[in-house]
């Protein structure tokens, strides 16, 4: 057998490390020549992140005039440019308001929901499993944490209740818990487990025990015996991939935050930052960010745009060019979060390309026109190399928006064939 050939077929662990002169262990991104297998490309994982912004955006400096692959970035997309061509933009998508609750309230809690808009299944709203969680499921099965859900709602008021801040449930009226501190959001991706590693999995000393119990249960019963058996299983594999994933990240990409920073970009990029690195280090495959939640009004400084605090709801419904200029401001500040995200994403090597390429990055708001609550002709930003990029499609008619979401649902082998009031999966995306 020659050397080369030896090379290629040699098992070796997904993961590898360098240790510095000073004895310090750094894990290395997902190196092709080091994954197991001679097609080692296949391997590589499938990761999905949703970014929420509040409030809609200003349509008039929002949307492009022209649409395909020509595209002219408007006003609000100018931080765009330097990833044009990996991003698309997507509008005339639809959703249904349902009457009975808040306007506001369903923008954010139902955004991602997979029940129709006539299944109330939590009092008046249509909140059943997200599509990040049901992705969480098919992606998140060897990840030390199967979805990390983070917002940068920094006030501590509580003033508004979980359907205003929470884009992702884990089914009707349980809603994800997100993490708002940098400094808590490090530590669960990189703090450390305490504890013997698991040298022999727990079912195998109850195995034989509960094979002779089956014995005796009714069909029903052991239907519910087997599935307890599956989440003690799962939560092993979790224990064990967190053990191996403290074992190869033993010194973490960056220093752990102190808290969060006072100045809003610099608190938007370290969340993404987190995203970025967790994605890197396949501590999870699935992310959602919310930026801000819905019809906040307590005002919120934009540092570097304006020089002091701004009410981005009233804003909305205020009429004069000078309110419409300041959305566009706000718009722009958040797409800078979009673009950031994306181009730290493309700048890590994996495989033969990018980590971007095994990505899909999606922004978007629950309603398009804030000042009208206007649910139809949403507005989508997609990146990564998931998803096909045509620059700007506006769609005709009324088009669910829920058939992206069933489009980026089998993207991720999540087998399914229809997501909440979808018509059918997107040809073009």
């Amino acid at each position: 057998m020659n050397q080369r050939h030896m090379d290629r077929s040699a098992a070796l662990p997904r993961r590898h490390f360098l240790r510095s002169a000073a004895g310090g262990m750094f894990a290395l991104p997902w190196l092709e020549s080091l994954a197991r297998g001679v097609d080692a490309g296949t391997s590589l994982p499938q990761r999905f992140a949703f970014i929420y912004t509040p409030n809609g955006y200003n349509q008039d400096t929002f949307l492009p005039q022209s649409e395909g692959a020509s595209w002219e970035l408007s006003p609000a997309l100018k931080p765009l440019e330097p990833v044009r061509n990996q991003v698309s933009l997507l509008s005339g998508l639809d959703r249904e308001f349902v009457p009975g609750t808040g306007v506001h309230a369903q923008c954010g809690s139902c955004w991602l929901t997979s029940s129709a808009p006539q299944e109330t299944l939590d009092g008046g709203f249509p909140t059943n499993t997200t599509l990040d969680q049901l992705m969480a499921r098919q992606l998140g099965r060897d990840t030390p944490l199967p979805s990390l859900e983070l917002s940068c709602n920094d006030f501590t008021n509580r003033k508004e209740t979980k359907y205003f801040e929470c884009i992702s449930w884990y089914g009707p009226g349980h809603a994800a818990q997100t993490e708002k501190n940098p400094r808590t959001a490090f530590g669960r991706l990189f703090g450390r487990l305490n504890g013997d590693v698991l040298n022999q999995s727990v079912l195998d000393h109850v195995q034989s025990s509960a094979t002779q119990l089956a014995s005796r249960l009714s069909s029903a019963d052991r239907s519910k015996l087997d599935e307890y058996l599956e989440s003690v299983r799962q939560t092993e594999r979790r224990i064990q991939a967190a053990e191996r994933a403290a074992a190869r990240i033993t010194e973490p990409p960056f220093a752990e935050p102190a808290g969060i920073p006072q100045r809003r970009d610099e608190y938007l990029r370290l969340m993404g930052d987190l995203i970025v690195h967790a994605f890197r280090l396949d501590l999870t495959r699935v992310a959602t960010l919310l930026v801000d939640p819905e019809r906040w009004d307590s005002p919120r400084m934009f540092d570097g745009v304006f020089d002091s605090p701004q009410n981005h709801h009233v804003l909305t419904h205020t009429k004069d060019d000078e309110a419409k200029a300041k959305i566009t401001e706000i718009d722009r500040f958040h797409v800078a979060l979009y673009a950031y995200v994306v181009q730290q994403l493309a700048a890590i090597s994996e495989g033969n390309g990018t980590l971007l390429d095994r990505c899909c990055i999606v922004m978007g708001s629950g309603i398009s026109d804030g000042d009208k609550h206007n649910y139809a002709d949403l507005q989508v930003l997609l990146a990564g190399g998931l998803v096909k990029h045509t620059g700007f499609k506006q769609y005709a008619g009324r088009r669910p928006l829920a058939d992206l979401w069933l489009t980026l649902a089998q993207r991720a082998s999540v087998n399914i064939d229809r997501f909440a009031d979808s018509a059918g999966a997107l040809t073009d995306v």
